[in-house]
């Protein structure tokens, strides 16, 4: 049966498989309606052909009669008008990417279409923040502008009293953009509408991020001390921003800059930042510290500072206070070394210990031990922050510090690590595998056979696997340059070593489960030193030590029987190499190791795990003051973690200077439950007719776990302060004063 389409616009395009029929002598030649489909073009003939078929009762064959495009897009734009400069070619272009919609909301439709959209968006109940945040990020092509300004037009009679519809009225998108992105003096926006709820978008990306380094540099980063970042949008931006630029201008970082942008940074850049915070000078280690005391000083005081002469300041070695440091160092642990050694290897603070505790974890979880040979304490916390970036594993407690075995050398320090005896034994060998051989349901894997790791692994074949890796500390004595060892070589080959843990990981079927141990034998010197001259000849000489005695006061001599090793051994007690494998080019040494300085004594002990579960941290504030004046806020933190809480810092929305975060100085231990008082430079009055005399208190406390992972908790909704003030209507201060 034929189809006719009528055209009487004479505009559109005829079918292909259509007879078109423009003239009257067509019609009367062709108009047969022997199967063939028909295009009727015309006003005259359309009608003609309209009341033939009406006359032959044929009306249903006519399909579709076109209509004039003009009237399509009239009632789109309505109640606006369709510019006049457009002729009909265009407007018939228009009208049949219109068509081409099914939906019943054409012009929603399109604008979907052309800026890759869903047409739910355009098609808004109620307006709101996320949506306009989402519109004013829309690029609408220049071309179809006209129709969003219809879309705009049409909102605006369906939501004439919303409070948020002057925003979408705007005639500028991309400037009410930047205004509310703080790029313009205008913050009007930003106080009525708030932070920008969403990331910043590519497109103005690079203008946003030249305006931050801008005021940085402008204002040599005070403008960091007034942000109250968790407030600013694009607060991670701002925050990768500041980092860069304090990295390089090291002179601008202090301790509140780094805390308010380090929530925002991952491990890796919160460390190198650390790293350049300002170092005060550490007391000399006292020769009456305990153990605990002598682990904190060399952790928490000496190994920053030797790092920052070393690495960062680059003080040149005669002038380093840290060797002065070091040397009382050198005095406490010959003096108190025999003594630790006599203590239980499960509660001692020696290394050995550790053996103890890799053996209890695995009564109850499969175990992958990772032994870095030469890996200090330092080195110890940059591998921990490159396994745990973006969460990849989680630190179960904060990482402890040990005393390594004496001497410092591998052949002594990791035999002793596994087998949890003393080098004194009569078991021992120069042989780490023979050491191992004590540790039961486990086994031991060098570089050389890493295929036999994957594959047990696979396979669950034990307990404990236990991968022992020189690839660090081959890499320190061949490097021949300090900086280029310590800032580019050092960080690359332990992110090596973290990709193997993160594979082995991956061949472990039950990776949940698996607990990662890292332990060491040993650290490593730090910085360049020179090769001890006239080196007594009585000494058989292995790197910054000796085997033998001897009288040369530049030595310390470890008796055997006192220190329990196999023979005497004396040690350099300055930072002097006796020899090395490898110098620089100014014949100084890297990398030695043997001796008694802190870097190459203490290392560290961590467990990681894939899942980790973290526990609530409780906050109370409470205070009581008059307004106007100084006094105090008590804050509570109750921690219920494993793992300390370090780098804290308190945000009161009620109270004007804890509004930009207020840096607590303090650490939180494991399950502690402490008690902290602030001082507060004035209390706030009470508000306008309010009837009591308390102010209830809102807002957070930031902080890292173990030195790693951020976190916040919420203030306790029973914090409060207590205002002394006799009326709010201005009347205040004591009776006395009448």
């Amino acid at each position: 049966m034929s189809k006719i389409i009528l055209d009487p616009t004479g505009l559109y395009q005829p079918l292909s498989d259509y007879l078109v029929i423009t003239t009257e002598v067509e019609w009367v030649r062709y108009f047969t309606l022997k199967n063939d489909n028909y295009w009727i073009k015309g006003k005259t003939l359309c009608n003609w052909t309209e009341e033939w078929l009406r006359v032959w009762n044929k009306s249903d064959l006519i399909i579709e009669r076109k209509q004039v495009p003009r009237q399509r897009l009239t009632t789109i734009f309505s109640p606006l008008s369709i510019p006049d400069d457009w002729d009909d070619q265009y407007i018939l272009k228009l009208a049949t990417q219109f068509d081409n919609y099914p939906s019943n909301h054409p012009l929603n439709s399109l604008l979907a279409d052309i800026t890759n959209t869903e047409e739910d968006f355009w098609l808004i109940d109620n307006l709101s923040i996320g949506h306009l945040a989402k519109w004013l990020c829309v690029q609408v092509p220049q071309d179809y502008q006209i129709f969003e300004d219809v879309w705009k037009h049409k909102i605006s009679q369906n939501h004439n009293h919303d409070h948020l519809l002057s925003y979408y009225q705007t005639e500028n998108k991309n400037q009410l953009l930047k205004n509310w992105l703080g790029l313009s003096s205008d913050c009007q926006i930003t106080n009525i509408l708030g932070q920008y709820p969403l990331d910043i978008p590519d497109f103005c990306l690079e203008e946003f991020r030249k305006f931050w380094e801008q005021k940085i540099y402008q204002t040599e980063a005070k403008i960091l001390d007034g942000l109250i970042l968790p407030q600013e949008s694009g607060n991670k931006v701002i925050s990768s921003i500041a980092y860069d630029i304090l990295l390089d201008k090291s002179i601008w970082i202090n301790t509140e800059r780094f805390i308010k942008i380090s929530p925002y940074l991952g491990s890796t850049e919160k460390s190198k930042l650390e790293q350049k915070l300002p170092l005060p000078q550490p007391l000399s280690l006292s020769i009456n510290a305990t153990p605990e005391d002598t682990l904190k000083w060399v952790t928490e005081s000496y190994l920053p500072f030797r790092c920052w002469e070393t690495t960062i300041n680059n003080t040149p070695r005669e002038q380093q206070i840290s060797e002065q440091l070091a040397d009382s160092f050198v005095n406490w642990i010959v003096k108190y070394y025999p003594e630790l050694k006599i203590d239980n290897v499960e509660n001692s603070c020696l290394n050995y210990s550790v053996a103890f505790q890799v053996q209890e974890l695995a009564k109850d979880n499969p175990i992958l031990w990772i032994v870095v040979d030469g890996l200090g304490w330092l080195d110890h916390q940059q591998l921990i922050a490159i396994l745990t970036k973006n969460n990849q594993l989680s630190l179960e407690t904060d990482m402890k510090p040990y005393f390594s075995i004496l001497p410092t050398k591998t052949e002594y320090a990791k035999w002793s690590l596994y087998s949890q005896l003393l080098p004194e034994h009569s078991s021992w060998t120069p042989n780490a595998k023979d050491g191992f051989s004590m540790v039961k349901s486990g086994n031991r894997y060098t570089d050389n056979n890493k295929h036999e790791l994957n594959q047990d692994l696979k396979e669950n074949k034990y307990q404990i696997y236990c991968w022992d890796t020189d690839q660090l500390d081959e890499l320190y004595h061949q490097e021949k340059d300090w900086n280029t060892l310590y800032k580019v070589e050092r960080v690359n080959r332990l992110e090596g070593i973290a990709r193997n843990i993160q594979h082995y990981l991956e061949e472990y079927n039950s990776s949940e489960e698996l607990k990662i141990v890292i332990a060491s034998d040993h650290g490593q010197m730090m910085g360049e030193v020179q090769k001890l001259s006239n080196c007594p000849a009585e000494l058989k000489s292995k790197g910054r030590m000796g085997i033998g005695k001897t009288d040369d006061p530049r030595f310390v001599v470890l008796e055997a029987r006192r220190f329990g090793l196999p023979h005497d051994i004396s040690i350099v007690r300055n930072s002097d190499c006796i020899s090395a494998f490898f110098y620089t080019k100014d014949k100084e040494i890297i990398g030695s190791h043997g001796g008694l300085f802190p870097e190459e004594v203490v290392v560290g002990f961590s467990v990681l795990s894939k899942s980790l579960k973290r526990y609530p941290v409780i906050v109370t504030c409470s205070g009581e003051g008059k307004p106007k004046q100084p006094g105090e806020l008590i804050i509570t933190i109750h921690n219920h973690n494993l793992a300390s809480l370090t780098h804290l810092s308190l945000y009161i929305n009620e109270l004007r200077e804890f509004k930009t975060g207020k840096i607590l100085d303090i650490t939180i231990k494991p399950h502690d439950k402490i008690t902290h008082k602030i001082f507060i430079s004035e209390y706030p009055e009470l508000p306008p007719h309010k009837n009591e005399t308390t102010i209830k208190l809102s807002g957070k406390l930031t902080f890292l776990f173990a030195n790693n992972h951020s976190g916040e908790s919420n203030i306790d909704s029973e914090s409060f302060i207590s205002i002394q003030q006799i009326f709010s209507s201005g009347f205040q201060g004591d009776l006395d004063d009448f």
